[in-house]
């Protein structure tokens, strides 16, 4: 056999394919009989899907010039055969489309595909077409009684026209004569771009989000990210903004490995419309489903196509207690304003290409056209938290929160993951309710991510890896959880391996001002300097990144005892994200500079600093930073009791209850010359040590100098060197926050107690060498001078 012979193009759609070369056409792998002349007209239709095909253009391709009279009705026979072959309607068509004097239009989605196995010569077998006469009841009565769909079905089919119910009922007629083929939990589904023949705008996009978060309602279905998407997009040559048609779907399906791909369309009837989506087998191109619905109104259209999703999820081998289960209306999921949803899929696809900040009028857009949009105030609340906006992404959260009863059950559990991350701060209830989403659904690699990010901030680096690994294994190819993932390995000491994870990335041409600041942290423990300016000179190409990498530059200055260059960095930081109506990331920025001051023995600058930052913000992060700069710069009594009213407004917080009221009544206790006290206070926070609060960009060790600190109070130099040694020892996890220096003077005072005189010259001289161009007139500096001068 030649070739050509082997490899023929199909056209497949719906449940059918056509082998145009041999004028086959075949339903289910069986041949229906058609004649030549319809073939013929099905052929020229199917070359231009979505478009009207003149009566003019039939004439002038299927018959001859000198054919007039006999036209008009030799036409209207081919078409009247051919709707019957396929069993379509012309008032409902699933099809062929009949333009009012004008033509036809193909409607359905069309796939081409390569099949070796269809040939004339192969002896197809054939079926007639379905005339399937019913009965009074409207049921098939070729079919037995134990084969007909449980009546629950029928809940879905109100709003379709008699014809169109004739038409649900051959599709149902068609699957039970399909072969048997399954989607498991196990199998990824591809969703392409709808194909939309209306000419409304309005429909793209917005449908294709709908229909993802109508499947992803199913705990069986596993659909492909739109990361995994874009990344394969990439390696076929294309762009993230290329619409996913049915053969490109069908391409990136096979590439990924998938199963199914689900390809929708939208097409007007007059002032109706139909909606159809069909789902296809990767492998072969093969169509396994069809549903359709039909929306007498616009505003009727996203409930249509969530009865459609949801007769679809069984189709593709749910269990019907499950699809029941999980049965959420889509309209009341999502929303039934159509440019909300437009609004709300814009906000994700900006997110992507331009950053956060580019984002958030498209979520705000959503959710005035829609002010009971749940997945949009949640969506904006976990984006105001990226930008470092807590109380934004607090209130957001609340509106998610107070709407969850509205979203699908997948989509609650998000919601409520994200309520006790941004408004409780409960971090072990946040990452419970993505544990049972991990557990319930098939892998999310947004939830993952959000989940990989909790055990990083509690400081149990090892699982974020393996959730992080997890996560990039199931396509998840994000500059944030490649960026995580290179934080934790760092963090327990695998440069290399974190190395590895941050050039995958750069092939990937990821690029975030979080992916810069990793890379920036990477190189600072490398101790390659010129990397580390290489990397602030890119910050000007990454939305968000010039005020990211002031803040680290500025820590790296202090690192080293430039606390005059720290300062002004922190305040041009500050200034950027003021310019960009980010008044509590600025605070904040403010507040850590005032904290850096405060450790350095400069309280007059500490407390302007602090005082600027309360100006801006007085949310939960700055008041805490507060606090310890109060306490820092001799305001016991004012600090604690700062302390103590964080604790009563977040009692439910991890963070504020387990690791800051300790630390900071440990602090005052110090300052009072209680170390006893400050010890037994610290003795609880020893599992959130390596902890990363969002007080500061990385995990400090805090709670390990404190106690270091509260060692020396009383006089046991020995624990208080191990204690300092502990922030030595793990430079991945304090990178490069200040502390670790000073931990460096700690230790040498640590021996000093502890009479190792030859340890202490060591320890301090590795100091004073560390700030050797220092700043000449910090208090702590003088301090440690005339310290090791004694012991000269």
């Amino acid at each position: 056999m030649n070739a050509s012979a082997q490899e023929r193009k199909l056209a497949r759609f719906g449940l059918f394919g056509a082998d145009t070369q041999q004028r086959v056409l075949t339903k289910n792998g069986l041949r229906v009989r058609l004649q030549d002349q319809p073939f013929q007209v099905l052929a020229l239709l199917l070359e231009r899907p979505g478009e009207i095909v003149t009566r003019e253009e039939l004439r002038e391709k299927l018959w001859s010039s000198d054919t007039y009279v006999e036209f008009d009705a030799g036409l209207n026979t081919a078409i009247k055969k051919l709707r019957l072959a396929l069993g379509d309607s012309a008032d409902n068509p699933r099809f062929i489309e009949t333009v009012h004097r004008r033509g036809y239009r193909f409607v359905a989605p069309v796939s081409l595909t390569l099949d070796p196995q269809i040939s004339a010569a192969q002896g197809v077998p054939s079926e007639d077409p379905p005339s399937l006469p019913r009965s009074s009841s409207g049921v098939n009565p070729t079919l037995k009684a134990t084969d007909r769909r449980p009546a629950w079905r029928l809940r879905y089919l109100g709003p379709l026209t008699g014809a169109l119910l004739l038409a649900v009922a051959i599709g149902a007629y068609l699957l039970l004569r399909a072969p048997d083929f399954r989607v498991t939990p196990s199998d990824t589904v591809v969703v392409a771009d709808f194909a939309n023949s209306t000419g409304e705008t309005v429909f793209d996009d917005a449908l294709r989000e709908a229909t993802e978060v109508g499947l992803q309602q199913s705990p069986f279905l596993n659909i492909l990210s739109d990361r995994k998407m874009a990344a394969i997009l990439k390696q076929m040559g294309r762009t993230a903004d290329d619409r996913v048609t049915s053969q490109i779907a069908i391409e990136l399906c096979q590439r990924a490995g998938s199963k199914v791909t689900v390809q929708g369309s939208i097409s007007s009837i007059g002032t109706a419309y139909l909606i159809g989506l069909t789902a296809i087998r990767c492998d072969n191109g093969a169509p396994i489903a069809l549903e359709q619905g039909q929306a007498g109104r616009k505003e009727d259209v996203v409930d249509a196509l969530g009865k459609a999703t949801t007769r679809l999820r069984a189709r593709l081998g749910e269990s019907m207690p499950s699809v029941q289960i999980y049965d959420v209306p889509l309209e009341q999921a999502t929303t039934p304003s159509l440019d909300a949803l437009k609004a709300f899929s814009q906000a994700f696809s900006t997110q992507a290409a331009a950053g956060d900040v580019a984002a958030v009028p498209f979520f705000k857009r959503a959710i005035v056209l829609d002010p009971n949009f749940a997945l949009a105030y949640g969506a904006l609340a976990a984006t105001y938290r990226n930008l470092g906006e807590a109380e934004l992404a607090r209130q957001n959260a609340i509106e998610a929160f107070d709407l969850k009863d509205r979203v699908t059950d997948f989509e609650k559990l998000s919601l409520e993951a994200w309520y006790y991350l941004y408004v409780t701060g409960d971090l072990e209830k946040a990452a419970e309710a993505f544990e049972i989403e991990r557990r319930t659904f098939p892998v999310s690699s947004r939830s993952l991510n959000d989940l990989g990010v909790i055990y990083g901030s509690l400081g149990r680096f090892d699982k974020e890896i393996e959730i992080d690994r997890n996560s990039l294994r199931n396509g998840a190819f994000a500059a944030a959880t490649y960026g995580n993932l290179a934080v934790s390995l760092m963090a327990l000491g695998q440069m290399d391996a974190a190395g590895n994870v941050l050039s995958e990335a750069d092939k990937r041409q990821l690029q975030s001002d979080y992916l810069l600041q990793v890379n920036y942290w990477n190189a600072f423990l490398r101790g390659d300097a010129g990397q580390m300016q290489r990397i602030v000179s890119q910050a000007n190409d990454v939305p968000g990144a010039q005020s990211v990498l002031l803040s680290e530059q500025a820590n790296t200055e202090a690192y080293s005892g430039h606390f005059e260059k720290a300062c002004e960095l922190y305040q041009a930081a500050a200034k950027l994200m003021q310019n960009e109506r980010q008044d509590e990331a600025a605070g904040l920025s403010l507040a850590r500079a005032a904290v850096l001051e405060a450790e350095s023995g400069d309280s007059v600058r500490a407390r302007d600093l602090i005082a600027r930052a309360l100006h801006l913000t007085q949310d939960q992060h700055v008041l805490t930073l507060s606090a310890l700069v109060m306490i820092r710069c001799g305001d016991s009594a004012k600090g604690r009791l700062l302390a103590e009213k964080l604790s009563k407004e977040y009692p439910a917080n991890t963070f504020v209850q387990k690791y800051w009221t300790p630390v900071l009544k440990a602090m005052a206790a110090l300052r009072q010359d209680n170390g006893r006290e400050a010890l037994s206070l610290l003795s609880g926070v020893e599992p959130l040590d390596s902890a990363a609060p969002d007080e500061f960009s990385s995990s400090t060790l805090y709670p390990v100098y404190i106690r270091g600190q509260a060692y020396l109070k009383v006089g046991d130099g020995s624990k208080a060197a191990a204690e300092f040694q502990k922030m030595l020892d793990h430079p991945g996890v304090v990178v490069n926050f200040p502390l670790a220096a000073l931990a460096r003077l700690g230790r040498a005072r640590a021996y000093t107690q502890s009479a190792k005189s030859a340890e202490a010259v060591g320890a301090y001289r590795d100091f004073l060498q560390l700030w050797k161009g220092a700043d000449p007139d910090i208090p702590i500096t003088k301090q440690a001078e005339t310290e090791y001068s004694q012991l000269q």
